[in-house]
């Protein structure tokens, strides 16, 4: 059983807070693993990379994409041994996905339900998501830079398509648990509106298909960061899970107040926000990599 679907099963037999005592019980070894992943081991003598790789989803495979481009600028490889078991929590909302001590860069939170998983950890931070999940972790007690950035926006210094003429006037991005079929019985597929799949470890590929839409409409958070990242406007897409994360993002970027459309009709009517600058995030970000812990 994939570990995604196990601990869903462990959270429905023994409810939240038995998962929390459960979470107590396993601490001491919780360097031993990958995330919540029990059954990947951490490799001794590595830098390990924590990221869910169980499933095809853009935004969790981006990591090991973005931390390894990043190595080989110094010419550093991604399994250099090192002193000790390391931990590196890069892209996405993982920083409660797991409970291992680590290294943080560009990380976030996912939900308040899941804080508890920042007790008694050590968690070396070097930059953040965004303000939300720096006021969070401060809050428990870290030291947090305010430095901001979720990595995937370094995405178009790895990789820029060649240039595409614009085919669709809209691109919907459906969050990976939303259910793409329910578009097609809406009959939103038309010439106007491409719907873009997610779900996929093949970043290339889906960052020409982004370039052909002119305005994102999208309820994943990556598909935003990565629009946004590559000079095209968003608008976000009401989420089935807690907003948290893309008020992390939105907050980073200096956007106060950002547009939710609640319905597919309703994005259709909303003008987007002015897309953000992200030179200086993307700057700083970079600026915090943690090569010293390859040493």
């Amino acid at each position: 059983m994939r570990a995604d679907k196990l601990n869903l099963k462990i959270k429905k037999i023994l409810g939240r807070r038995a998962k929390k005592v459960l979470v107590k019980m396993i601490h001491p070894w919780r360097n031993q693993f990958i995330l919540f992943n029990w059954s990947k081991k951490a490799q001794n003598n590595h830098v390990n990379l924590d990221y869910w790789d169980e499933t095809e989803n853009l935004g969790d495979t981006l990591s090991p994409v973005i931390v390894n481009h990043l190595l080989a600028l110094r010419g550093i490889s991604p399994d250099k041994e090192v002193k000790g078991k390391k931990h590196l929590y890069a892209v996405g909302s993982v920083l409660t996905a797991g409970i291992q001590d680590a290294t943080i860069w560009g990380s976030g939170i996912l939900n308040a339900s899941l804080n508890y998983r920042l007790e008694k950890r050590k968690l070396d931070v070097r930059a953040v998501r965004g303000p939300v999940t720096r006021i969070i972790l401060m809050d428990h007690g870290y030291e947090v830079p305010e430095v901001y950035g979720d990595p995937a926006i370094l995405l178009p210094e790895i990789y820029m398509p060649p240039k595409i003429q614009k085919q669709y006037k809209f691109g919907l991005i459906a969050h990976k648990d939303y259910d793409l079929s329910k578009v097609a019985k809406k009959n939103f597929q038309n010439k106007a509106i491409k719907t873009l799949n997610i779900c996929t470890a093949d970043y290339k590929t889906f960052i020409d298909e982004l370039n052909s839409v002119e305005v994102v409409i999208s309820s994943s958070l990556h598909g935003i960061i990565l629009a946004e990242s590559y000079g095209i406007h968003a608008i976000l897409l009401e989420p089935q899970i807690d907003i948290l994360k893309y008020s992390d993002y939105y907050y980073s970027t200096g956007r106060l107040t950002f547009p939710v459309a609640r319905t597919i009709e309703e994005a259709l009517t909303i003008h987007p926000t002015a897309l953000p600058k992200m030179e200086e995030l993307r700057s700083k970000l970079k600026a915090a990599f943690p090569y010293d812990i390859y040493d």
